[in-house]
């Protein structure tokens, strides 16, 4: 994930008007079959999935319904908000720039999208943007909205976590491939013997993001789960915590752990800047 050095202004100018009537549902309402997802996962596991991808070309337009600001190509990586107005869903998107267009302001209708040399879409109108410097590069942050329908649900972490949970094993050895494919991270806490895969939230919502998805295991088992999605889950008991929060814990792992892990991470979550 590239840092943001400048605040994205046209989040600001694009991003929802709280007195409209919205009807709000998280992403991972998408309508789909769970053993379709769960196929289209296994076949895409060498796709690494550090955001969701677009299942294109897809329009994504200034605001629901709007005008089209700019396409994007089939399986472009992109960070959605995890809430939708009506089925529509702000998204944001890296946009290679040369060295000496940090101070751009505007991007020209036609131009080519480009990520990692790679060109991922085009620009269909002209608009502002933001930019951003990284270790090595520049950037701008395209922002924008596009229907529900143009995102895979099998790059939805939550989707496919579901499917895992309903069909796989709590063994390490069956969540290796989903950790790999989304690229958790590993050591996001430190509680009694535990050992912890994580990604962060999307930058649409929290331009510092948190945690999204905290695989929890003990002794290569996965005993629970801290998310800040709300998940449908069985066989597993869901506490809320702090800062918007869950975890949910299988109930063979200890009552007493569970409630000592819940204390921990409200503390901890309390710390956080």
């Amino acid at each position: 994930m590239k840092l943001l050095t400048t605040l994205p202004l046209l989040s600001i100018i694009l991003s929802c008007n709280s007195n409209q009537n919205e009807n709000y549902h998280v992403l991972t309402d998408i309508n789909v079959s769970e053993s379709d997802v769960l196929e289209e996962a296994s076949q895409n596991e060498d796709e690494l999935m550090m955001g969701e991808r677009i299942d294109g070309p897809a329009n994504i337009r200034d605001k629901p319904n709007g005008d089209v600001l700019f396409e994007l190509y089939d399986n472009v990586l992109v960070d959605v908000s995890s809430k939708s107005n009506n089925g529509w869903h702000e998204l944001v998107v890296y946009f290679d720039l040369n060295e000496d267009e940090y101070d751009l302001d505007s991007l020209t209708t036609n131009r080519p999208i480009l990520s990692s040399n790679d060109t991922i879409g085009k620009i269909l109108k002209g608009h502002y943007v933001s930019t951003g410097r990284g270790k090595e590069d520049v950037y701008a942050m395209l922002y924008g909205y596009t229907y529900e329908s143009n995102i895979k649900p099998e790059s939805v972490i939550e989707t496919v976590l579901t499917e895992y949970l309903d069909s796989k094993s709590r063994n390490y050895n069956d969540w290796k491939p989903f950790i790999h494919t989304f690229q958790l991270m590993d050591d996001a806490v430190d509680f009694k013997g535990l050992n912890t895969y994580y990604n962060y939230e999307n930058v649409v919502d929290d331009p510092s993001p948190g945690f999204r998805i905290v695989l929890l295991f003990k002794e290569k088992i996965l005993v629970g789960i801290l998310h800040s999605r709300k998940l449908l889950v069985e066989n597993m008991q869901t506490h809320k915590l702090n800062w918007n929060y869950y975890t949910s814990f299988f109930n063979d792992y200890p009552e007493d752990d569970q409630k000592k892990f819940i204390e921990y991470m409200n503390e901890w979550l309390e710390g956080v800047d």
